[in-house]
Formats: structure tokens, C-alpha cells, sequence
């Protein structure tokens, strides 16, 4: 049995988890411990944890077992509960009868009862109705029931504020109220909520501005809302977020884009991990944004494992769709669901989303090189002078004034025409530097096709002018970038090991000529970061196996060079690749040595990361006795 002071400290632990497969094992075992061995006043806030993890983390109808069980203990040992607890639990209400819409195998009449439970306490307590009335409204929306929909939002409303109705959320209902209305103006002119601030607001908000801005033809004010809720999510994507942004980025014309979304954010919504719920919104959206799309850009690669082309990820989601559409109308006794999904297949282009590009550095800079002055024209590694005649401003110089700036495509073309002149002035290195700069601009800009053009030349340029190995090594890690969002990898193995080559080259140079130790390290730390891009290259072109080994090796160095955080996202990298290779031993190995080396370096999204990979492994193997014991020492 856990003193109170173990378990309040073990509770704190959980609480500083991101939400995941982590952290909802974790407040599993907590809550079984605690209701188990004791101690018993801490049952309730274990409890409310674990509803907590399940409805942010990991979906689970044993949600609503896990709240039915605390109602009792609410109405057994209310003395357990904090004045917190209690207030939690009735917030919490909101959470459960949400979710009823979610799973379509709780039916009407269950439903109901959950939702007249809901309004005896809340009457009990002292609570108004308003988010009762909220939940009556959500759900005869879900339902269908139009005009019980219409009444119960009158109710809502008339409350005005209410503290246990968050203000934030009901300016997003409101506005996603008008934009399934097609009541574009409306939203727009009641805008994004701006105070009292939650974990889905102000985001939810921009997003559906961006989509009304859309509707109403104004893609530079649509994509301004887009980066807004891209820069107030905080790098998180549920489903519904993620679908949505899809979308609007879909429907916008930026295709490529939206696919870049899919395949950075979308690993766990596109394999269906999430509530029904969840993933048939998230379907729909797909089916919504790819509509107009399938004729003309239907062969247009996707570079995900559920299809290889634009069509085929259109056909998948509608496929999908269909079983699920079906599951809601059967409870909701009518075909709303299949109707919505059958207008979603008609959905049409809008306007052209203007996308908001952050400004950037260029490529040299990254490297720590100081190329390119305002002053003085440019000199490459052999001393030859800029071409450009005496007064006329270097077009390098003009380019970073415009990188500066945040104009992306003049920068590009700037670069461009740098490169050219160095090129035919005999300047190697400088041209090579110059056109890779080009092209990740233009990669910014999205422009790949052209942008990977770039970087080949830029390549031999580079090696021809005996470019020092940390500026191969930044160039191929942004070209290696362009690269996996095209799906393509020729003669990146060979530039690799070309820059794997030169820095060995270096760091033995170094040797003989008795080099201080820390100009070695810095030598031997560009091979290894070599060895770390061709393993992420391996992995990318799905060769697992050998990005496990080679990931493996990469670790077993930044150990002895005593880099945690290096080390940990190593081995976070093998025990990924050595799990998809199917080699559960060795990925249960890679991962626990990722969540301890991780751990000590206090990256905590990293070490859940590792974690959440690491009890699906052992769950999937029949481990699931290591799992609690991996918790206790973690705890």
C-alpha cells in the first residue's frame, strides 16, 4: 500500500505526462492500485485522472464504467472528495455526455438516462442547468432532431455565462453553428474568442474561420486563420483537427499541403485508433476535401501506407466511411449520417488558400558559416571576387535582404541568380552554397519539385568546391526533408555517404596534425551525425531493419560521447524501425534504454513518445506484467 504522500507524488508524475497510450496506462494502474491496497480518500481524484486520460488520451467506452463508478463513490464516501474532486467531477459530466455521440453501440435509451442523471445532480449540487441543456442540444444535433436541436439551443443561450459552461467553447459552437448553416458572414463577424482560453480554443475557432473565409472567397484572410489555430494548438491534433485542416487546406487548392499535414500529423487518425466518432468525422473531411480533386489530380502520390495516390486515399476513406455512417443512422433512426457522407462527395473547390510562411534562415547560416556580407562582395574558399560589376549590389546580398523580409520567392530567385554568376565565375563552392539556399526557399514555399532540382545541383557544385563536411551535412538534411515529403530518395544513400567520407576525411586530418581533443570530437561528431541521417534515410524508404541496426550504432556512440538527449532520440529512432521490422525484442530493448536516456535528459514529449511505443510492444507480445512494473519505477 502507497503512503498518501506516494500517491499524491505518483498522481503529480501522471499529471506531467502528455496525454497517450503512456499516460493512460499509467493512470490504469494508479486508479487499480489505489482501489485495491489503498489509499482510499485518493481513489477519487485517481479516478477522475483516468477519465481524464481517456477521453484526451487513448478513447475507451470504459469512460463511462469509470464514471459511473465514481457517482457511486460520490454518493458512498463523499468525505474522499476535495472540494476540487467534487467540482472536477461535474466538469467532467460535460466530458461523458459529449461522448455519447461517439459510440454509436450506446443506445438512445441509455443515452437518456445518462442525460436526466446528469440534470438531478447538477439540480442536487446547486449547478445551474445551462450545461445540461448544452448536452441536450449536442445530442438531439447528433440525432438529427432538428427542432428539438433548435429548442434546447434557445434554452442554452438564454443562461448567458455560467461557471461550469466554458465561455470559450460555446463562441466555437456558435461559430461552427453557423458555418454548418452556411452562415459564412455570421462567423465572421462574431470571430474567435479571445479570453478565457481553453485546450480547444482559441485553435477551433481560427479553423473554422479559415473555412467561412474560404467559403466567402477570401483565401489570403483563410490562410491568416489557418496559421493562427497551426500557431495556438500547441503542435497538437486530435482527429477532428486535423480532418478539418485537411480540408480547408485541401479545398483550397494547396493539395500538397494537406498531404504534408497527413503525413507528419495523421499516423494514428489514419489507422482509425480513434472513438467511432472520431474517425468517421475525420473520414468525412478527407472525402470532403478530396472530392473535387479525384478527376484531375487523382494520380497525384500521397506518400502514405494507406494509398499511393490522391484517388486512392479518396476511394480508401470512403470505403471506410460507409460501415460507419451506417452504425449512427441505425441509432439515429434515419440516414443523416450516410447523407452527410454523401455530401461530402460533392463538395467543390473554393477559393485559392494564400498559406503564411514563417521567415527562415539560410542554409550557410545553419551550418555556422558567415557567407554572403553587406558589405564586401562575395568570396568563396579560393579568394576569386564576385563577378558583379563595381556598384551593382550582390545578388546574395539581395536575396538574404529579402530572406530577412519574409519574401520567400524573391529570396529564391536571388539565390538563384547568385548561383549563376558564381557558376560561371568559376566560384564552385559559392555557386553550390547559393543554389542550395535557393532551394530551401523554395521548399518553404513548397515549390519541391523545383526546390529538389536545385539541391541535386547544388550537390555537385558542393563537393566539386571541397565544401567543409558540417555544410554537406546542413544541406542534406534539408534536402533529405524535401526528399521523404516527395517520396523520393535516389542518390541520397550515395550523397550521404560522399559527406560521411569527408568528415572522416577531416577528423583523421585533425588526428595527425594533433588537433586539440575538442576540435577532434567536433570532427568524429559530424560522422556520426552522417551515420544518424543515413538510419532516418533507411527508415524513410522503409528498409527497418537496417535503420534498427544502424539507428543502434548511431546510440551506441552518442553513449560514449555521453549525449543523453542524442541518444535517447536514437534509440527512440531504432526501437520505431525495429518495431515496424516486426523485431519486438529488440524494439522493447531500444525503447527502454530511449525512456531512460530521455528521462535523464527531461525531453518529456520524446520520452512519451518512446513510452507509448513501448507498452504497445509489450501489450502486443503478452507482456503485459512488465507494463505495471515499467510504471512503478517510472512513477
Amino acid at each position: 500500500m502507497w503512503s498518501l504522500e506516494e500517491a499524491n507524488l505518483k498522481i503529480a508524475r501522471l499529471r506531467e505526462m502528455p496525454y497517450g497510450t503512456g499516460r493512460t496506462a499509467a493512470a490504469e494502474f494508479i486508479a487499480r492500485t489505489i482501489e485495491n491496497e489503498g489509499p482510499e480518500q485518493k481513489l477519487p481524484e485517481a479516478l477522475l485522472e483516468l477519465v481524464e486520460a481517456y477521453v484526451f488520451g487513448t478513447p475507451n467506452p470504459a469512460s463511462f464504467a469509470t464514471f459511473s463508478k465514481l457517482l457511486r463513490l460520490w454518493d458512498t464516501h463523499p468525505e474522499h472528495f476535495s472540494v476540487h474532486d467534487g467540482r472536477t467531477l461535474f466538469w467532467q459530466f460535460k466530458w461523458v455526455t459529449g461522448d455519447l455521440a461517439a459510440w454509436p453501440q450506446i443506445s438512445r435509451q441509455q443515452a437518456r438516462g445518462l442525460l436526466d442523471e446528469m440534470r438531478k445532480r447538477y439540480a442536487v449540487a446547486g449547478f445551474s442547468a445551462a450545461a445540461v441543456d448544452r448536452a441536450e442540444y449536442m445530442w438531439a444535433g447528433h440525432l438529427g432532431l432538428d427542432d428539438e436541436a433548435e429548442r434546447w439551443r434557445a434554452i442554452w443561450l438564454a443562461h448567458g455565462e455560467d461557471e461550469m459552461d466554458c465561455g470559450s467553447c460555446k463562441i466555437g459552437g456558435t461559430l461552427r453553428d453557423h458555418v454548418i448553416a452556411g452562415e459564412f458572414e455570421q462567423a465572421v463577424a462574431l470571430g474567435a474568442p479571445t479570453e478565457d482560453l481553453c485546450n480547444r480554443e482559441p485553435a477551433n475557432s481560427h479553423r473554422q474561420l479559415a473555412l467561412a473565409y474560404l467559403q466567402l472567397g477570401d483565401g489570403e484572410a483563410a490562410g491568416r486563420q489557418l496559421a493562427r489555430a497551426q500557431a495556438t494548438s500547441g503542435g497538437h491534433y486530435d482527429p477532428d483537427d486535423l480532418g478539418m485542416e485537411f480540408e480547408i487546406l485541401a479545398r483550397g487548392g494547396q493539395l500538397q499541403a494537406a498531404l504534408d499535414v497527413l503525413v507528419t500529423h495523421g499516423q494514428r487518425a489514419l489507422q482509425l485508433e480513434g472513438d467511432p466518432g472520431d474517425n468517421r468525422g475525420f473520414l468525412r473531411y478527407l472525402v470532403a476535401g478530396l472530392a473535387w480533386a479525384v478527376e484531375e489530380k487523382g494520380q497525384l502520390p500521397t506518400r502514405l501506407h494507406q494509398a499511393d495516390t490522391l484517388g486512392e486515399l479518396y476511394d480508401w476513406a470512403v470505403q471506410q466511411s460507409v460501415p460507419l455512417a451506417r452504425a449512427f443512422d441505425e441509432r439515429a433512426g434515419n440516414r443523416r449520417f450516410t447523407e452527410s457522407l454523401e455530401a461530402a462527395q460533392q463538395e467543390p473547390r473554393l477559393a485559392d488558400l494564400v498559406l503564411v510562411t514563417e521567415k527562415t534562415t539560410g542554409l550557410s547560416s545553419a551550418a555556422g558559416l558567415q557567407l554572403g556580407s553587406g558589405a564586401q562582395p562575395f568570396a568563396d574558399q579560393r579568394g576569386t571576387a564576385s563577378t558583379e560589376q563595381e556598384g551593382d549590389a550582390d545578388p546574395y546580398v539581395t536575396a538574404d535582404g529579402f530572406l530577412a523580409a519574409g519574401d520567400l520567392m524573391q529570396a529564391a530567385y536571388w539565390y538563384e541568380r547568385a548561383g549563376q554568376a558564381r557558376e560561371s565565375a568559376g566560384q564552385t563552392l559559392g555557386a553550390g552554397i547559393a543554389f542550395a539556399d535557393a532551394a530551401q526557399s523554395l521548399a518553404q514555399l513548397r515549390e519541391r519539385g523545383r526546390a529538389s532540382e536545385l539541391f541535386e545541383r547544388a550537390w555537385e557544385l558542393l563537393l566539386d568546391g571541397d565544401a567543409p563536411a558540417r555544410l554537406l551535412l546542413a544541406v542534406l538534411t534539408a534536402r533529405g526533408q524535401v526528399a521523404e515529403l516527395l517520396g523520393q530518395y535516389e542518390g541520397l544513400e550515395e550523397a550521404v555517404l560522399a559527406a560521411r567520407a569527408r568528415a572522416e576525411a577531416e577528423r583523421n586530418q585533425l588526428e595527425q596534425a594533433d588537433a586539440e581533443p575538442w576540435q577532434v570530437e567536433a570532427a568524429a561528431a559530424l560522422v556520426i551525425h552522417a551515420d544518424d541521417l543515413l538510419a532516418r534515410l533507411y527508415a524513410a524508404e522503409g528498409n527497418y531493419s537496417d535503420a534498427a541496426q544502424l539507428a543502434g550504432r548511431v546510440a551506441e556512440s552518442y553513449e560514449q560521447a555521453g549525449q543523453s538527449a542524442r541518444l535517447g532520440a536514437a534509440l527512440l529512432l531504432a526501437g520505431q524501425c525495429a518495431k515496424d521490422a516486426g523485431q519486438s525484442a529488440q524494439a522493447t530493448k531500444f525503447l527502454e534504454g530511449a525512456v531512460a536516456a530521455l528521462d535523464a535528459a527531461q525531453r518529456k514529449e520524446s520520452k512519451a513518445n518512446a513510452l507509448n511505443l513501448l507498452i504497445e510492444v509489450l501489450n502486443k507480445t503478452g507482456q503485459t506484467h512488465r507494463v505495471q512494473d515499467l510504471l512503478d519505477g517510472l512513477l
